[in-house]
């Protein structure tokens, strides 16, 4: 039932393919239902190479730009799936300069735009201690609350976990000397999740 919210050209260029906009009614489908716990719906996306999934990510957080939700943050491996992304979110129709990298901005300044933040997992969890929101003196400054303060209270746009398998080993597993800790990627990921439980992950 849902219909999503994007320009006129996506279809009619076929800049995405019905495969892809599949993929983004679903989305926004998941997304419009809240769980018996309160928390939005979330929606996985498994497709595998060649399909297009930047292409999707793209047209999932579009349709949200289009709908007033002008931040969303996209998760991925590595920084050089960076120059993708943009190629990803233009070939939409999007500004190159809308997408911008976490670590280009120093971790004791306050991010001052819109758009969309491209980070790593690896970035996300340095020092991934949530202290509550609001840095106070003596506290550590770290990416994930760089990101909370940003996002700012009840956010309610689109998280993407790109590459999601970087967030398995979320929690800690065996006994004594075979025990294995959980992994900080997953877990700076789960912490952002919990925070923003009207995100559209």
């Amino acid at each position: 039932t849902y219909t999503t919210n994007l320009p006129k050209e996506i279809i009619t260029e076929g800049r995405l393919s019905l495969a892809q906009l599949e993929t983004v009614t679903y989305a926004g489908q998941a997304h419009s239902q809240i769980l018996d716990d309160g928390k939005r719906k979330g929606f996985f996306l498994g497709d595998g190479t060649g399909v297009g999934k930047g292409r999707q990510i793209s047209g999932i957080i579009l349709d949200n730009f289009r709908q007033g939700r002008k931040k969303a943050i996209w998760v991925s491996n590595g920084s050089n799936l960076y120059p993708d992304a943009i190629r990803d979110w233009t070939d939409l129709g999007g500004k190159a300069d809308d997408v911008f990298l976490l670590n280009k901005t120093k971790v004791s300044d306050s991010i001052n735009k819109k758009g969309i933040l491209f980070t790593t997992y690896d970035t996300l969890k340095s020092g991934s201690k949530f202290t509550g929101g609001v840095i106070k003196k003596g506290e550590e400054q770290t990416r994930l609350n760089q990101v909370v303060n940003w996002l700012g209270k009840d956010f309610d746009g689109v998280i993407v976990f790109d590459e999601a398998h970087n967030m398995g080993n979320a929690i800690s597993t065996g006994k004594g000397l075979n025990k294995k800790e959980a992994s900080q990627k997953a877990l700076a990921g789960v912490e952002l999740q919990e925070m923003f439980p009207n995100a559209r992950i």
